[in-house]
């Protein structure tokens, strides 16, 4: 609507014009043909309000709602006049009946002005409101008294004589109330225009102002016509009517166009500014409307009475406006008292921000000098204000900053903030690190200084650097440590690429450096790390690098080689300076290097390969013999998966890679889930699903089986604590490594994961090997039963294959024996086996102790197991090994067990 109305705005303009002229000359045209001219002006009148309505309509819809109301009350005014002219259409064109002055069309004429003094009332009170409304009401009022006096001596009273008539006819007193109506309407809009405090543009006001003026003078003329009772249908007025009517709609699609583009509604508008100007003509016009009374007063003898009583009145409604005045300077005055408390309680607020601020403030001219600073900045300075003040800031900032910081002062006296980081230099010649911002002092609209405001950021910096230089260097050693060599080694295969250069890096793990840290101590091995880290900087080249790992692991970077012999030189010199002693502590130590050598040699090569061939090769040198050095070979890959296993298995817990999954234990007797044994699993970035028995074998190689089986620890009892805080009681059985039962602080280590995790021991079941149990029984047995104090459950895994003795067995503070696969694999092979199986259930149950058979696969196991009244099985027959979340959604359902037959987890449809 609103680019419609931008769209429509001077063809509307056209379209009065064309209007006006059209309507008169069909006037002239027919001037002799009463019917004819009284139905083309009719029709026209109607047409004209009608585009009129439409106009005023479009401007109430694109308008603010604070707008809206006094468009939509001069729309109904309009509506109102079309109503008439489409009575007079009917009455004079349709059924040809001659209409009755006054009649039923004077009725919506009068609702016209009804309306307009409304919406004229309404934009007056909001605008204005209080004193100042009835000020400017009275103002209306004394100007219409004077009209209205000035109206009966020189018109009524003259047409009356004229016409000889001694009274007032009721269709005179409505044309005269008409004419005076609209002289109302028109000191409305006058002081609209006048006003200082105005929500309307210069132009949509004018508009508002001409198109009333036009129907002043077309009811004045109709007066005219009806008191000399020579008016009819047709007349000269009529046009001036629907114009006037077509102007106020023009004032809508102004203001709609103007909510198209506010940029020319503000130049369009008056300027404001916080001191209103002095409306003169407003100020003097009352009395001067008095004035001209008392003058017409002492001219003219003749009629003087209406002129007393005309004056009398005005002169009245001038007093009350003086009291209104007085009222109004009043409030003012008060106003004003409170605007100076406000503004001093503010400037205490604002100066008590700035002086009590932790940072640097000052404020600075046009000139560049500072007029003002806090005591942070005068600390800063080391100065009193007085020495401070007038100084050109010019003389504080750093020189080499000079040229960036006068671009942004530049961008700050253009009203746009900024913030950078600087040097300052103090009036002692201190060097500060700053954060400064720059912010313009805008007042009136105009840019009249700035503030800076230098927050000290000195120790930031230096810790800055600290931290940076920590983030790319090894604190041990000094040289760069992992992120800068993977960086720099980045940057190195780009420029290879680019230039095609040769280069090479060089992996080094110092040979047997694990038994010196436990032989001497970890003070000795950081001291020869440091000797080692010395020794290899003396064997490369300036533009060569250094870099620490972590651990006992070296890497070298050698760029812009001529050939590979370069890094053989290299690799032979460092074998060279290893392999003289180092002198620490009193002690002399020879720490040999195994040295893995990897090339560049194309474009396909990238940093990561790069990085696992040297790796690669030094593994190879560690298995054939140490203390020498290798070139990466095709062949090597071979070894390259264990290789990564070991390299990544220690990274597998920081990046969340393992995982336990459960496979759920059955009672065999009523075919229900009871408990589930925790399983652990590798799920690699890049080998996918890896299974413990890959990488089980590592971790107890590296030593890594310790912080690997108490994660499994803490995961399995945080995951019982789920399914118990969701009302699923069951056991998981945890598997335990000889290297975590042999520890010391075992018991404490299960305590305190118990008591972390808030898990009811009662479902927690420990899994020992019978190696396990026949190492060292006495101490084992102590250990369980430290263990069954905790409240956990202890079972026997994979029981028939030790060395288990069964004198000992009556005396381990075990709940339950786990069958071996192996044994449950051969059911229905031999009668021996099938002995075995028995003797092992009855010995569990002469020894009040629960069995499990494992590695239950078929039928034929399952139903062999039942016979001789096993009293648990686990195996793929009822579900392989799954996630959490997959037994999760199992153990929601309302019933669960297995059927025999069917060999699967199912719901039990009879429990219900």
């Amino acid at each position: 609507m609103p680019k419609k109305a931008q769209f429509v705005k001077p063809l509307s303009f056209v379209f009065i014009v064309v209007f006006t002229v059209v309507y008169y000359t069909w006037i002239w045209i027919w001037k002799d043909n009463d019917v004819v001219r009284t139905a083309g002006g009719n029709t026209l009148s109607v047409i004209g309000t009608m585009v009129a309505c439409t106009w005023l309509y479009i401007a109430w819809r694109t308008s603010e709602r604070r707008h809206r109301p006094f468009w939509i009350l001069l729309w109904l005014g309009c509506i109102s006049y079309s109503i008439a002219e489409l009575i007079w259409l009917c009455y004079e064109t349709v059924f040809d009946i001659e209409l009755p002055f006054p009649g039923y069309p004077d009725l919506f004429y009068v609702l016209q002005v009804l309306f307009y003094m409304l919406a004229f009332f309404y934009k007056l009170k909001r605008d204005k409101g209080g004193l100042p409304m009835i000020r400017l009401v009275l103002d209306i009022a004394i100007v219409m008294t004077v009209l209205s006096t000035l109206s009966w001596h020189f018109l009524m009273r003259s047409m009356l004589a004229l016409t000889g008539i001694t009274h007032i006819a009721p269709d005179t007193m409505l044309s005269t109330g008409y004419a005076l109506g609209d002289l109302v309407l028109l000191g409305g809009a006058a002081s609209l225009y006048l006003s200082n405090v105005r929500t309307l543009s210069n132009r949509v006001v004018l508009y508002l102002c001409l198109g009333l003026l036009v129907q002043v003078i077309g009811d004045t003329m109709f007066l005219y016509m009806v008191t000399l009772h020579n008016y009819s249908s047709g007349s000269l007025a009529d046009p001036l009517f629907i114009t006037g009517l077509l102007f106020v709609g023009f004032a809508g699609i102004a203001h709609a166009a103007e909510i198209e583009n506010p940029f020319a509604k503000k130049n369009n508008s008056s300027s404001r500014s916080d001191i209103p100007k002095l409306n003169i003509p407003q100020l003097i016009l009352p009395y001067i409307g008095i004035a001209a009374l008392f003058i017409f007063m002492i001219i003219n003898v003749d009629g003087r009475y209406m002129m007393m009583v005309g004056t009398g009145l005005a002169i009245v409604l001038v007093m009350i406006r003086q009291v209104m005045i007085i009222l109004e300077n009043h409030r003012l005055a008060r106003k004003l008292y409170d605007k100076k408390i406000e503004l001093e309680s503010s400037e205490n607020r604002y100066r008590s921000i700035v002086d009590f601020h932790p940072d640097a403030i000052v404020s600075i001219g046009l000139d560049g000098r500072i007029e003002s600073a806090n005591p942070q900045a005068l600390r800063m300075h080391g100065v009193t204000e007085e020495k401070l003040v007038g100084k050109h800031t010019i003389n504080y900032f750093h020189d080499a900053h000079m040229d960036s910081i006068m671009e942004r002062i530049e961008l700050v006296l253009q009203g746009e903030p900024q913030i950078y980081e600087t040097a300052l230099r103090n009036c002692q010649g201190e060097i500060f690190q700053v954060r400064m911002t720059n912010v313009p002092i805008i007042v009136q609209g105009k840019v009249v200084g700035m503030y800076g405001i230098a927050k000290d950021i000195t120790d930031n910096k230096r810790h800055e650097e600290q931290i940076h230089y920590l983030a790319y260097h090894d604190a041990l050693t000094g040289l760069m440590n992992r992120a800068a060599f993977e960086h720099a080694l980045s940057d190195t295969v780009q420029i290879a690429r680019s230039n095609q250069e040769l280069f090479s890096i060089l992996f080094i793990d110092l040979d047997r450096f694990k038994n010196i840290n436990d032989t001497l101590g970890h003070d000795v091995g950081d001291q020869l790390l440091r000797s080692v880290a010395q020794r290899l900087q003396r064997c490369v080249r300036d533009n060569d690098m250094v870099a620490r790992l972590g651990g006992d692991e070296f890497t070298l970077l050698i760029r812009h080689m001529k050939d590979t012999r370069e890094a053989s030189v290299v690799a032979q010199r460092i074998l060279d300076a290893m392999h003289q002693p180092h002198y620490i502590q009193g002690y002399e130590i020879i720490a040999t290097p195994s040295i893995g050598i990897a090339l560049y040699v194309g474009e396909e090569e990238s940093p990561i390969s790069l990085m696992k061939k040297a790796d690669i090769a030094m593994y190879q040198v560690k298995k054939n013999g140490k203390g020498h050095y290798r070139f990466y070979n095709d062949k090597d890959q071979l070894y390259s998966k264990k290789l990564m296993l070991e390299k990544e298995l220690s990274q597998a817990l920081y990046r969340n890679e393992l995982m336990l999954h459960y496979q759920p234990q059955i009672d065999a007797l009523h075919g229900r889930v009871i408990g589930v044994e925790a399983l652990i699993r590798w799920e690699h970035a890049t080998l996918g699903m890896i299974m413990p028995g890959e990488f089980i074998p590592i971790a107890e190689e590296t030593g890594l089986m310790l912080s690997i089986g108490e994660w499994v620890l803490r995961e399995a009892c945080q995951q019982a604590k789920q399914w118990q805080d969701e009302g699923h009681m069951i056991k998981i059985g945890i598997n335990l490594s000889a290297q975590q039962f042999e520890q010391e602080s075992f018991v404490s280590t299960v305590a305190r994961i118990l008591k972390q995790t808030g898990v009811d021991p009662v479902y927690i079941d420990l899994e020992i090997t019978e190696s396990i149990a026949m190492t060292h029984i006495s101490n084992v047995i102590d250990k369980l039963k430290a263990l069954k104090e905790l409240g956990v459950s202890i079972s026997i895994d994979d029981f028939g294959t030790g060395y288990s003795s069964l004198a000992y067995l009556e005396n381990f503070p075990v709940d339950k024996l786990k069958i071996a696969r192996e044994f449950t694999s051969r059911i229905g092979s031999s009668q021996a086996n099938h002995m075995i199986i028995s003797s092992i259930i009855n010995l569990a149950r002469s020894l009040n102790m629960n069995v499990i058979a494992e590695g239950v696969e078929n039928h034929e196991q399952a139903s062999m197991l039942q016979q001789i009244r096993c009293h648990e099985m686990q195996g793929y027959l009822f579900s392989k090994p799954i996630s959490a979340e997959d037994l999760g959604k199992l153990l929601i359902k309302p019933s669960f067990a297995v059927d025999f037959k069917g060999a699967a987890v199912v719901e039990d449809s009879d429990s219900a």
